[in-house]
Protein backbone atom coordinates (compact mmCIF):
# COMPACT_ATOMS: atom_id res chain seq x y z
CA UNK A 1 0.00 0.00 0.00
CA UNK A 2 3.29 1.93 0.46
CA UNK A 3 3.51 5.74 1.70
CA UNK A 4 0.25 7.95 3.46
CA UNK A 5 -0.42 10.28 5.41
CA UNK A 6 -0.57 8.04 8.13
CA UNK A 7 3.61 7.04 7.42
CA UNK A 8 4.32 10.25 8.99
CA UNK A 9 3.48 9.61 12.53
CA UNK A 10 5.19 5.79 12.68
CA UNK A 11 8.05 7.43 10.98
CA UNK A 12 8.75 10.37 13.82
CA UNK A 13 7.37 7.73 16.87
CA UNK A 14 10.51 5.61 15.35
CA UNK A 15 12.81 8.60 15.81
CA UNK A 16 11.38 9.26 19.18
CA UNK A 17 11.95 5.33 20.02
CA UNK A 18 15.67 5.67 18.97
CA UNK A 19 16.51 8.58 21.65
CA UNK A 20 15.52 6.00 23.91
CA UNK A 21 18.37 3.96 22.78
CA UNK A 22 20.38 6.79 23.07
CA UNK A 23 21.02 6.51 19.12
CA UNK A 24 20.44 10.55 18.40
CA UNK A 25 21.89 10.80 15.57
CA UNK A 26 20.27 7.98 13.23
CA UNK A 27 17.17 9.59 15.49
CA UNK A 28 17.36 12.96 14.17
CA UNK A 29 18.36 11.25 10.29
CA UNK A 30 14.53 9.30 10.57
CA UNK A 31 12.85 12.23 12.36
CA UNK A 32 13.56 14.81 9.66
CA UNK A 33 12.28 12.77 7.36
CA UNK A 34 8.92 12.60 9.17
CA UNK A 35 8.87 16.00 8.61
CA UNK A 36 9.25 16.09 5.09
CA UNK A 37 7.02 13.72 4.55
CA UNK A 38 4.39 15.75 6.36
CA UNK A 39 5.47 18.73 4.31
CA UNK A 40 5.07 16.34 1.23
CA UNK A 41 1.72 14.70 2.46
CA UNK A 42 0.06 18.30 4.08
CA UNK A 43 -1.15 16.11 6.60
CA UNK A 44 -1.16 19.21 8.94
CA UNK A 45 -3.52 17.14 11.17
CA UNK A 46 -0.70 15.69 12.28
CA UNK A 47 1.31 18.52 12.27
CA UNK A 48 1.07 19.36 16.19
CA UNK A 49 2.12 15.62 16.92
CA UNK A 50 5.12 15.47 14.59
CA UNK A 51 6.78 18.78 15.75
CA UNK A 52 6.00 17.67 19.67
CA UNK A 53 8.22 14.31 19.10
CA UNK A 54 10.81 16.24 16.76
CA UNK A 55 11.21 19.46 17.97
CA UNK A 56 10.15 18.97 21.22
CA UNK A 57 12.50 16.11 21.92
CA UNK A 58 14.57 14.50 19.07
CA UNK A 59 16.30 17.52 17.65
CA UNK A 60 17.06 19.05 20.66
CA UNK A 61 20.05 15.98 21.37
CA UNK A 62 21.83 17.52 17.78
CA UNK A 63 21.05 21.22 18.14
CA UNK A 64 20.46 23.86 20.69
CA UNK A 65 17.11 23.81 22.47
CA UNK A 66 16.86 27.23 21.68
CA UNK A 67 16.24 26.50 17.64
CA UNK A 68 13.26 23.84 18.49
CA UNK A 69 11.18 26.97 20.21
CA UNK A 70 9.38 28.63 17.29
CA UNK A 71 8.36 25.14 16.37
CA UNK A 72 6.88 24.04 19.32
CA UNK A 73 4.63 27.45 19.87
CA UNK A 74 3.49 26.40 15.58
CA UNK A 75 3.18 23.31 16.94
CA UNK A 76 0.78 24.48 19.25
CA UNK A 77 -0.96 27.08 17.29
CA UNK A 78 -1.65 24.49 14.73
CA UNK A 79 -3.16 21.86 17.47
CA UNK A 80 -5.32 24.48 18.53
CA UNK A 81 -6.34 25.21 14.65
CA UNK A 82 -7.02 21.32 13.84
CA UNK A 83 -8.68 20.23 17.07
CA UNK A 84 -6.02 18.50 18.23
CA UNK A 85 -6.08 20.37 21.49
CA UNK A 86 -4.20 17.99 24.03
CA UNK A 87 -0.97 17.83 21.56
CA UNK A 88 -1.34 21.51 20.97
CA UNK A 89 -1.00 21.53 25.08
CA UNK A 90 1.79 19.18 25.52
CA UNK A 91 3.82 21.64 22.74
CA UNK A 92 3.17 24.61 25.28
CA UNK A 93 4.52 22.22 27.94
CA UNK A 94 7.79 21.16 26.47
CA UNK A 95 8.24 25.29 25.03
CA UNK A 96 8.07 26.75 27.95
CA UNK A 97 10.14 23.97 29.76
CA UNK A 98 12.74 24.11 27.27
CA UNK A 99 12.57 28.11 27.29
CA UNK A 100 13.63 28.15 30.79
CA UNK A 101 16.55 25.11 30.70
CA UNK A 102 17.69 27.90 27.52
CA UNK A 103 17.77 29.93 29.64
CA UNK A 104 14.98 32.58 28.88
CA UNK A 105 14.24 36.09 30.32
CA UNK A 106 12.37 35.08 33.46
CA UNK A 107 9.99 38.16 33.30
CA UNK A 108 9.50 36.58 29.62
CA UNK A 109 8.63 33.33 30.69
CA UNK A 110 6.39 34.23 33.48
CA UNK A 111 4.13 36.22 31.43
CA UNK A 112 3.96 32.83 29.07
CA UNK A 113 3.57 30.87 31.86
CA UNK A 114 0.49 32.79 32.71
CA UNK A 115 -0.83 33.10 29.43
CA UNK A 116 -0.69 29.19 28.38
CA UNK A 117 -1.44 28.14 31.99
CA UNK A 118 -4.62 30.09 31.63
CA UNK A 119 -5.60 28.27 28.54
CA UNK A 120 -5.00 25.14 29.58
CA UNK A 121 -7.61 25.50 32.11
CA UNK A 122 -10.22 26.89 29.85
CA UNK A 123 -9.28 23.77 27.79
CA UNK A 124 -10.30 21.96 30.99
CA UNK A 125 -6.36 20.22 30.53
CA UNK A 126 -5.93 20.17 33.91
CA UNK A 127 -2.62 17.65 34.26
CA UNK A 128 -0.67 19.66 31.76
CA UNK A 129 -1.59 22.38 33.95
CA UNK A 130 -0.22 21.61 36.91
CA UNK A 131 3.37 21.10 35.08
CA UNK A 132 3.06 24.51 34.15
CA UNK A 133 1.84 25.30 37.15
CA UNK A 134 5.02 24.10 39.19
CA UNK A 135 7.16 25.42 36.75
CA UNK A 136 5.42 29.18 37.42
CA UNK A 137 5.54 28.50 41.49
CA UNK A 138 9.35 27.92 40.70
CA UNK A 139 10.00 30.74 38.48
CA UNK A 140 7.94 33.31 40.59
CA UNK A 141 9.52 32.54 43.76
CA UNK A 142 12.93 32.91 41.42
CA UNK A 143 11.87 36.29 40.41
CA UNK A 144 10.69 38.01 43.65
CA UNK A 145 13.41 36.13 46.09
CA UNK A 146 16.91 37.18 46.91
CA UNK A 147 18.02 34.56 49.61
CA UNK A 148 14.65 33.31 50.88
CA UNK A 149 14.22 29.66 51.76
CA UNK A 150 13.59 27.07 48.57
CA UNK A 151 9.90 27.08 47.68
CA UNK A 152 9.77 23.28 48.13
CA UNK A 153 11.68 23.60 50.79
CA UNK A 154 8.60 25.28 53.09
CA UNK A 155 5.60 24.16 53.16
CA UNK A 156 3.66 25.60 50.54
CA UNK A 157 0.17 24.37 50.15
CA UNK A 158 -0.36 23.79 46.25
CA UNK A 159 3.14 22.09 45.77
CA UNK A 160 1.86 19.74 48.90
CA UNK A 161 -1.21 19.29 47.09
CA UNK A 162 0.24 18.75 43.53
CA UNK A 163 2.62 16.09 44.98
CA UNK A 164 0.15 14.40 47.06
CA UNK A 165 -1.96 14.00 43.59
CA UNK A 166 0.38 12.73 41.37
CA UNK A 167 1.42 9.94 43.93
CA UNK A 168 -2.11 9.44 44.33
CA UNK A 169 -2.51 8.99 40.70
CA UNK A 170 1.07 7.06 40.30
CA UNK A 171 1.68 10.11 37.88
CA UNK A 172 5.74 9.40 38.21
CA UNK A 173 6.28 11.69 35.41
CA UNK A 174 4.98 14.45 37.86
CA UNK A 175 6.48 13.58 40.96
CA UNK A 176 9.82 13.09 39.17
CA UNK A 177 8.92 16.82 37.34
CA UNK A 178 8.48 18.17 41.29
CA UNK A 179 11.88 16.87 42.49
CA UNK A 180 13.48 18.46 39.34
CA UNK A 181 12.40 21.56 39.78
CA UNK A 182 12.59 21.52 43.76
CA UNK A 183 16.20 20.57 43.37
CA UNK A 184 16.90 23.06 40.65
CA UNK A 185 15.83 25.44 42.56
CA UNK A 186 17.31 24.60 46.13
CA UNK A 187 20.77 24.70 44.03
CA UNK A 188 20.12 28.10 43.20
CA UNK A 189 19.76 29.11 46.61
CA UNK A 190 22.31 27.32 48.13
CA UNK A 191 20.51 24.78 49.96
CA UNK A 192 22.73 21.80 48.58
CA UNK A 193 21.94 19.42 51.20
CA UNK A 194 18.16 19.64 50.59
CA UNK A 195 18.89 19.61 46.29
CA UNK A 196 20.92 16.39 47.60
CA UNK A 197 17.92 14.76 49.00
CA UNK A 198 15.49 15.79 45.73
CA UNK A 199 17.80 13.88 43.55
CA UNK A 200 17.97 11.09 45.65
CA UNK A 201 13.73 11.18 45.76
CA UNK A 202 13.70 11.24 42.17
CA UNK A 203 16.16 8.46 41.80
CA UNK A 204 13.77 6.20 44.06
CA UNK A 205 11.21 7.43 42.04
CA UNK A 206 12.57 6.23 38.71
CA UNK A 207 13.24 2.70 39.53
CA UNK A 208 9.82 2.36 38.82
CA UNK A 209 9.94 3.28 35.30
CA UNK A 210 11.25 2.17 32.32
CA UNK A 211 12.72 5.53 31.15
CA UNK A 212 13.82 8.45 32.78
CA UNK A 213 14.14 12.47 32.03
CA UNK A 214 16.92 13.59 30.83
CA UNK A 215 15.95 17.26 29.48
CA UNK A 216 18.78 17.00 26.90
CA UNK A 217 21.97 16.64 29.41
CA UNK A 218 20.44 19.22 32.02
CA UNK A 219 19.40 16.72 34.75
CA UNK A 220 23.00 15.41 34.59
CA UNK A 221 24.69 18.40 34.92
CA UNK A 222 22.33 19.91 37.88
CA UNK A 223 23.28 16.15 39.57
CA UNK A 224 27.04 17.03 38.77
CA UNK A 225 26.76 20.19 40.17
CA UNK A 226 24.69 19.59 43.36
CA UNK A 227 27.90 16.19 43.79
CA UNK A 228 30.34 18.98 43.79
CA UNK A 229 28.81 21.49 45.86
CA UNK A 230 28.55 18.54 48.65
Amino acid sequence: HGICKESCLGISSFSFALCQFYDFEAADRIGRLSVLLLEKCKAEEYRSYIYLLYYGNVRCWNVHVEQSLEKLLHGYHVGMQTGNIADAMINTCVFLFNSFVCGKNLVELKKELDLFGGKMVESKHIGFHHLVRLTDLMITNLLISNDSPSLFAGENTEVKILLEQATKDKNTFTICHVYILAYIEAYIFGEYELAANMIERRLEVEKTVSTRSHYFGMIDFYDGLVFLAM
